[in-house]
């Protein structure tokens, strides 16, 4: 299905790149293009919310719930981001797209009164199973918020996959309590990776991703949908680089990229080297409601 931008809602795009899911490998070439108007990258035409689904595998790691008991283990031990960006314990904290739900057990564990949103009915039962009660199976638009207010809201790797980003991160600021945040991350369209490997980058992950986000028009589309002021942090992803050489090798069967595909202290190397400031892997937004 065609659809205008998401940022701009303007129908003034062009072509950016056509790739495959290098991801899981699903049949299929799907279309990027850049708004000639506010420079967002979106998928167009995109899959439609009925057809969307077939293109998550049971291992997809947000729905996998052994995966999720194993990662809440290790990030109980700490050394996570997450835990200087939101202040300890007592409020209410929101994840949107909690999948299994290994990072609201993680911030229960802290002290927070948790919530999640989780379109995947199995991703939500398996979140349940593990003691969380409070996940409305929906997705932003239609889950139960009315009379909710929230300290904290999270976004983990969400907002590309969202068919409307701006809608739902306006709906989003509606329950955003005064001085609290909202977190977001996403692939940085714009990163060393992204331009070195082009199609074969992985943070493209076609169909799956519908939005691809710069630091600009992040920071732009959490403004539009009436955030104060907004901080944009960086991370760096080893497995962006490990990831697109493999991809790259599977396309071109390159000798130096099959080579740095299998050390990942080259792997590594590169990260470090390219991986800075605005050109780095992921992009940290958090956005405040002051």
């Amino acid at each position: 299905v065609e659809r205008p931008c998401p940022l701009c809602r303007a129908s003034d795009f062009e072509k950016f790149l056509i790739a495959d899911d290098t991801t899981f490998g699903f049949p299929g070439r799907f279309r990027i293009v850049r708004c000639r108007q506010c420079d967002m990258l979106f998928t167009n035409p995109q899959v439609t919310p009925d057809r969307i689904g077939a293109f998550f595998p049971r291992e997809y790691s947000a729905h996998n719930v052994d995966r999720a008991r194993r990662h809440s283990g290790n990030i109980r031990r700490g050394g996570d981001p997450w835990d200087a960006l939101a202040p300890f314990g007592g409020g209410r904290l929101l994840d949107v797209g909690c999948g299994s739900g290994a990072f609201l057990l993680r911030q229960r564990e802290m002290g927070w009164r948790v919530y999640g949103i989780e379109p995947s009915e199995a991703a939500a039962d398996a979140a349940r199973s593990l003691g969380l009660h409070d996940i409305w199976t929906s997705d932003v638009a239609n889950a139960p918020m009315n009379g909710h207010r929230f300290d904290v809201i999270t976004l983990m790797g969400v907002l590309d996959h969202i068919p409307d980003p701006l809608t739902a991160l306006s709906s989003l600021r509606g329950v955003c309590d005064n001085g609290g945040r909202l977190i977001a991350t996403v692939p940085n369209a714009m990163s060393a990776a992204a331009q070195m490997f082009g199609p074969d980058w992985p943070g493209w992950d076609l169909p799956r991703h519908q939005n691809h986000f710069s630091p600009d028009t992040l920071r732009a589309m959490l403004r539009k949908a009436g955030f104060d002021r907004v901080d944009m942090l960086w991370k760096r992803r080893t497995s962006h680089w490990r990831r697109g050489a493999e991809a790259t090798v599977r396309r071109t069967g390159h000798p130096i990229w099959r080579i740095i595909a299998k050390s990942r202290n080259l792997c590594g190397l590169l990260a470090r080297v390219h991986s800075r400031g605005a050109r780095s892997d992921e992009l940290i937004a958090v956005a405040y409601c002051d």
